[in-house]
């Protein structure tokens, strides 16, 4: 069985990571999906979940895919 939290966590620090490399800030990815900076923090920080079609934005924002998004979880 899978931890949540953990899972959480990982999928945060993966669209961090991705973001890190595309040069967005926590407040311009937010800006451009209609969620504050604020919520992409706790996203990242693995303290909040993150809806699927936000998720899907953010991906867009950053260039990135799902594929992308799954490789970075697998490196941790």
């Amino acid at each position: 069985m899978t931890d949540p939290e953990s899972d959480y966590l990982a999928l945060g620090r993966a669209l961090a990571a991705i973001r890190s490399r595309t040069g967005h800030t926590q407040e311009e990815a937010g800006a451009a999906v209609g969620v504050g900076g604020r919520h992409v923090s706790m996203v990242e920080q693995g303290k909040s979940g993150i809806a699927y079609p936000t998720m899907m934005a953010l991906l867009r924002v950053y260039g990135a895919s799902l594929v992308e998004l799954a490789a970075e979880v697998e490196r941790g």
